[in-house]
């Protein structure tokens, strides 16, 4: 086996103060692969993925890719995939152990569209846990299949093996890594009319105003039985000052 290879394809993820083991590996940098691209599928936002791509595939059969994953100790991993959850279908495998087909839509945590010009269609990509595989120390093969009725799409962003039990995927940040920190501007006499300026709503924020707003839910209901319209309820209990 080529060691370089190996080393292209696996990311060693640092390990947590209770020896957990994370092996994080990019969707876009298979071994082997039989996918198909698509100018319009392929049109996605890339700041939003890791490392800025993606495996995709659109065609007219279904796509199948391999990895070489460098697993450094034996035990059991918890499975995380980053993928397409919108009418997809994708299994995973390893090594020679049968397909697992989870239901991604189902198992989805923090789904996001990624389409380039932010259409609700098929362009998203959600997280889920697949379940828990017995991995043996040394380089294990795992194979994606996609396999969706509609022109077989799928995607995959990246996906994490770890024996983490606790760890929550974010984004794509990796298990070890800490979220960014973000400091709070200073004030200063050259800049406060600017954040005034910024934190004050602007007309089109303020549109709510114009809406003709009723006290009473009966006078409300009148009116909208009398223009065949929809009723937006909005109520607030507690106290005033606290209102929720």
């Amino acid at each position: 086996m080529d060691r370089r290879v190996v080393g292209w394809i696996c990311g060693l993820v640092s390990v947590s103060p209770m020896m957990a083991e994370s092996i994080w590996v990019e969707g876009e940098k298979p071994v082997k692969s039989s996918v198909q691209r698509n100018g319009w599928y392929d049109s996605v936002k890339e700041e939003e993925l890791s490392r800025g791509d993606a495996l995709k595939h659109w065609g007219n059969r279904p796509g199948e890719a391999s990895y070489l994953v460098k697993i450094p100790k034996e035990g059991n991993y918890e499975i995380w995939v980053r993928a397409n959850p919108v009418q997809s279908a994708m299994s995973i495998r390893f090594g020679d152990d049968p397909w697992l087909s989870p239901d991604l839509r189902k198992e989805s945590r923090e789904s996001i569209n990624v389409a380039s010009d932010n259409k609700p269609d098929l362009r998203f990509v959600a997280w889920a846990r697949i379940g828990t595989v017995a991995l043996g120390a040394g380089v294990n093969k795992v194979a994606v299949r996609f396999h969706s009725k509609n022109h077989h799409h799928g995607m995959l962003d990246c996906f994490c093996l770890t024996t983490d039990k606790d760890w929550r995927p974010s984004k794509t940040r990796k298990p070890g890594e800490e979220a960014p920190f973000w400091a709070a501007p200073k004030i200063t006499a050259t800049n406060l009319d600017q954040w005034m300026n910024f934190i004050r709503p602007s007309k089109a924020e303020l549109g709510w105003r114009a809406v003709r707003w009723h006290r009473s839910l009966s006078e409300a209901a009148e009116e909208a039985g009398r223009l065949n319209r929809p009723i937006l309820l909005w109520a607030m209990n507690g106290h005033p000052c606290g209102e929720t």
